[in-house]
C-alpha cells in the first residue's frame, strides 16, 4: 500500500471511529432519558394526595355533635321524682350531756305509765316486726315509746318510718348491734351510740333523745358514755320477760298488773321476739287503764314533752 493509500485509510478509520464514538454517545444518552424521566418526583406527589384526604376522613369529629342531640340531661328529672327510700345526708345533731345516769321510772305521785317496745337485732341474727303490736297501740290509741337497734332500723326502714310518723310513737336509742356494752372499749360504745344516732335521723330526720341498754347491762364507763352524749339512759321498773317463749299471755298480763305503779315503766319487745306480747297486750291496756292509769310516752313522763290533755 502506497502512502497515499495508507494515509486515505487512516483518514477513513478516523471517521469511521468518530461516527462510532458520536452513535455510541447518542444512544447512551438515550438510554439514560428514561432513568431522568423516571416518574419518581410523581410517586413522591401521588402520595401527598392521600395523607391530605386523611384529615377529611377525620371529619368524624362532627359526628360527634351526636352526643349534644342526645339531650338526655332533660330526662334526668327522674331521679328527683324518685324520692322513696333516699336517705337524709350528714350526721345526726348532738346534745350536751345530760345530768341523769339511769332512769327506771317517773314521778311516783302521778297516775302516768309508760309502755315501750325494744325492736333491736345483732347483724347475724336478723329480727323482724310485730305489726299486731302496732295495730293494737293505734286501735286502743296508746302512746308508746320504741327503742330501736341502728342496724334493725337500717334492715327496717319503712317500718321505722312508720313508727317515727305517727304521732302516738316516740324512738329512742337502742345501740347498733344489740351487744352486752361492758365487754366493749371506750370507741366502740361510742360508735354503738353514735352510729345508731345517725342511722335513725338519716332514715326520719329526728334525732333520739332516750337511750336503752341492750339486756339491761351496764356500768360506770357505759352510764358515762351514754350521758356524756347527751341522751338519757332509760331503764324500767317492770320486766315483764316476754322474750321467753315459755312465758303465756297470761302470765304477763298477771306480771304487769301486779308489778305497775305510779310513774312504771314497763319493758316489751317488737321485734318478733315478745312471743306472747301482742296476744296479752289488749288486756294490759284495758286492765291499767280500769284502775286509773294514763299512757304516757317517757318523754312525756319525765317532763321532756308536754303531756296532752286528757277529756
Amino acid at each position: 500500500m502506497s502512502f497515499k493509500q495508507e494515509s486515505e485509510y487512516n483518514i477513513y478509520m478516523f471517521r469511521y471511529f468518530l461516527l462510532l464514538a458520536v452513535m455510541c454517545i447518542f444512544l447512551g444518552s438515550c438510554a439514560a432519558v428514561p432513568t431522568t424521566n423516571t416518574p419518581i418526583p410523581s410517586r413522591t406527589t401521588s402520595p401527598t394526595p392521600k395523607l391530605t384526604s386523611i384529615p377529611t376522613l377525620t371529619q368524624s369529629p362532627t359526628r360527634t355533635i351526636t352526643p349534644t342531640t342526645t339531650s338526655t340531661p332533660t330526662k334526668t328529672p327522674t331521679p328527683s321524682v324518685t324520692p322513696t327510700p333516699s336517705l337524709i345526708p350528714g350526721a345526726a345533731p348532738t346534745f350536751p350531756p345530760s345530768r341523769y345516769l339511769m332512769i327506771t321510772n317517773g314521778n311516783r305521785d302521778e297516775v302516768y305509765i309508760a309502755l315501750t317496745f325494744d325492736a333491736g337485732q345483732q347483724p347475724q341474727d336478723p329480727a323482724g316486726f310485730d305489726y299486731e303490736i302496732y295495730d293494737i297501740l293505734l286501735e286502743t290509741n296508746t302512746p308508746a315509746t320504741f327503742f330501736l337497734g341502728g342496724h334493725w332500723a337500717t334492715s327496717h326502714i319503712e317500718e321505722t318510718r312508720l313508727l317515727a310518723n305517727n304521732p302516738l310513737i316516740e324512738i329512742g336509742n337502742h345501740t347498733w348491734s344489740h351487744p352486752d356494752l361492758t365487754t366493749l372499749t371506750p370507741e366502740e360504745i361510742v360508735e354503738e351510740i353514735v352510729k345508731t344516732q345517725d342511722a335513725i335521723y338519716q332514715i326520719t330526720g329526728f334525732t333520739p333523745r332516750l337511750f336503752r341498754l341492750p339486756g339491761g347491762d351496764f356500768n360506770d364507763m357505759v352510764n358515762g358514755m351514754i350521758n356524756w352524749h347527751g341522751l338519757y339512759n332509760i331503764y324500767w321498773d317492770v320486766s315483764t320477760g316476754d322474750p321467753v317463749p315459755s312465758i303465756t299471755a297470761d302470765i304477763l298480763i298477771d306480771t304487769v298488773l301486779d308489778r305497775t305503779q305510779n310513774g312504771s315503766i314497763i319493758i316489751f319487745h317488737a321485734n318478733g321476739r315478745g312471743w306472747h306480747t301482742a296476744e296479752a297486750l289488749p288486756s294490759i291496756i284495758t286492765e291499767l287503764r280500769a284502775q286509773g292509769y294514763i299512757f304516757v310516752t317517757v318523754s312525756q313522763l319525765l317532763g321532756l314533752e308536754p303531756i296532752p290533755e286528757t277529756k
